[in-house]
């Protein structure tokens, strides 16, 4: 019996060696599982796991790609537009994942830098950009896939943005539905996303996002332009007209300042619509800035409410038209610069 006791105990310290190292190496390669098929952390979100719901562009990260240092232009911003970013959708203002993942990375790879827009109204008021390459990302209409796909893909590169919502359609909970309309932003959404610093949202109206009549005829035109009153036959009075534009705006204003504990002092306005009383209206309405849909570069003494801005948030604008873009820009500055110099 002597003679088991420092077998057994040989036999039982081997046996527990035995387990904990099966312990140890089931915990590593779990871990590993685990990192794995998690690429990015999730905060509390609302966004189904579901399979249907990710978007396959997030399978891209930054890690894989190399920066190609360069100078493009200094001491302006190029300023782009995007509406909707899903896979399926055939509206014309519509891109999907894919398509929108291949447009950051070309920014991260070309080594552009995307701001914020506090760095961009500086930029307006002030005529100094310290930021070389740099690009403004906005969005139009405040569409929920601006947080289930292009949010996600942003966030990957650290890159700010900016949503102009049509305040009066957001939801309050995901569960609200708005029927035959695609789906907006919920307020926990937008929350969610400006707690990371990269998010910023801004004004696109209350309720003018839609066409109206705007002649006897039926000719259709933009909301925000004066519409015709076929209960009394007319067109409206000029007064009317501006009335109609100072309620909307401000209640917008006022409720998004509201919603973000900050002034919102910045509009988009709906299809480029920009008259001179859709402007002044906007300035009594207390904003300060407008985007507008016209294309050009920002640069130094730009008018604050004619913004202008290049709208790539289209099927037809890939890799390659972006590029074309950016080069064009390129050759316009240096041109300009060695002219300057």
């Amino acid at each position: 019996m002597k003679k088991r006791i420092p077998f057994l105990a040989t036999f039982f310290l081997t046996l527990v060696l035995v387990v904990a190292a099966g312990f140890l190496l089931s915990g590593k390669k779990e871990q590993e599982t685990v990192n794995n098929l998690q690429h990015f952390s999730h905060d509390g979100t609302s966004i189904s796991t579901q399979k249907g719901n990710e978007s396959p562009a997030l399978e891209i990260g930054k890690e894989q790609l190399t920066v190609n240092k360069q100078t493009w232009y200094r001491d302006q911003v190029v300023v782009l537009t995007y509406h909707h970013v899903d896979a399926t959708s055939k509206q014309p203002f519509a891109i999907t994942p894919d398509q929108f993942a291949e447009h950051m990375a070309f920014l991260y790879k070309n080594d552009l830098h995307p701001i914020t827009m506090t760095e961009f109204l500086r930029f307006v008021d002030t005529g100094v950009m310290p930021t070389e390459n740099a690009v403004l990302l906005t969005f139009d209409d405040g569409y929920e896939s601006y947080y289930k796909h292009a949010y996600p893909i942003m966030k990957e590169y650290q890159f700010p943005s900016v949503n102009f919502v049509i305040t009066g359609r957001l939801r309050d909970t995901v569960e609200r539905k708005r029927e035959n309309m695609t789906p907006p932003l919920t307020f926990p959404e937008i929350e969610e996303m400006m707690a990371t610093g990269l998010v910023e949202v801004a004004s696109h109206t209350y309720s003018m996002h839609e066409q109206a009549v705007t002649s006897e005829w039926g000719q259709p035109g933009p909301e925000t332009a004066p519409v015709y009153l076929e209960d009394v036959n007319r067109l409206e009075e000029e007064q009317e007209y501006k009335n109609r534009l100072y309620v909307d705006f401000m209640m917008a204003r006022v409720a998004l300042s509201d919603f973000v504990h900050k002034k919102i002092e910045t509009i988009s306005f709906p299809f480029g619509y920009a008259s001179e009383a859709v402007v002044e209206t906007a300035k009594e309405a207390g904003y300060r800035y407008a985007f507008s849909t016209a294309h050009g570069v920002v640069k130094a003494g730009v008018d604050p409410y004619r913004i202008p801005r290049y709208d790539v948030g289209t099927p037809d604008k890939d890799g390659k038209a972006l590029r074309d873009l950016f080069t064009s820009v390129k050759t316009n500055w240096g041109s300009s610069h060695v002219q300057a110099n």
